[in-house]
């Protein structure tokens, strides 16, 4: 009989430790706004392009919005990090539809946990080409033209439908 009670103490103690805390749903932002322009962030040790020594361990590409970002960050040599998790975090970081804010986390955690050496998130936003003038034209022209021929198939239609047999 004390086995059990001890037994049933124990899973009353252990089950608020594995269930996940009504906090951590209320973390994930309901929207989040990205800035107007180009940026770059970063993270680590190195706060300037130049203060950043050694290659990249990762090397990720990815958009959102109308951003298109380039992630590369260097690992500390003290991490216990092997290649498979550091390729695991580009998977996964690749196949986020929300690119940015899974970079940011991404480096926010490993940067907390000691990991993170340097980071920097590059994105550009998507410039649409000025309009060409004779482009423009061109396609207006055309546009017109495509519209009376519609109205003459139209007009064709109606007339044959209009006439008696």
């Amino acid at each position: 009989m004390r086995r059990s009670s001890v037994t049933a103490a124990l899973v009353v103690m252990t089950t608020p430790l594995f269930a996940p805390p009504p906090a951590a749903q209320a973390q994930i932002p309901a929207f989040y706004q990205l800035p107007k322009n180009d940026f770059i962030w970063h993270w680590g040790s190195s706060s300037q392009e130049g203060e950043r020594r050694g290659f990249a361990d990762i090397e990720v590409g990815g958009s959102e919005a109308s951003f298109s970002c380039e992630l590369t960050a260097q690992i500390r040599a003290s991490s216990a990090m092997s290649q498979q998790e550091i390729n695991q975090i580009e998977n996964d970081l690749r196949t986020r539809i929300d690119f940015i804010y899974g970079a940011s986390e991404a480096m926010n955690y490993l940067e907390q946990n000691r990991v993170l050496e340097w980071a920097m998130l590059d994105c550009k936003k998507y410039q649409e080409a000025p309009p060409d003038e004779a482009e423009s034209a061109e396609r207006e022209a055309r546009a017109r033209e495509k519209m009376q021929r519609e109205l003459d198939r139209r007009r064709a239609r109606d007339a044959r439908d209009a006439a008696p047999e």
